[in-house]
């Protein structure tokens, strides 16, 4: 638990480093950047699913 506590608050401190941060931020847009095309996809895919479950729900009616 002690370890813990120690691990917990060098990261803390870490996080608090404006390099660390920047770099941070850097690597989140890098990885949107390579995610975006499989979420544009998915997107896609759940608004045909989502327009197809409504027809079929007011064809229903």
């Amino acid at each position: 638990m002690l370890i813990r506590r120690f691990v917990v608050a060098a990261l803390m401190r870490v996080a608090q480093n404006p390099a660390v941060q920047k770099k941070a931020g850097e690597v989140a847009g890098n990885a949107l950047d390579a995610a975006r095309p499989s979420l544009l996809r998915a997107s896609r895919k759940a608004g045909e699913l989502t327009r197809k479950a409504a027809k079929k729900i007011s064809d229903d009616r």
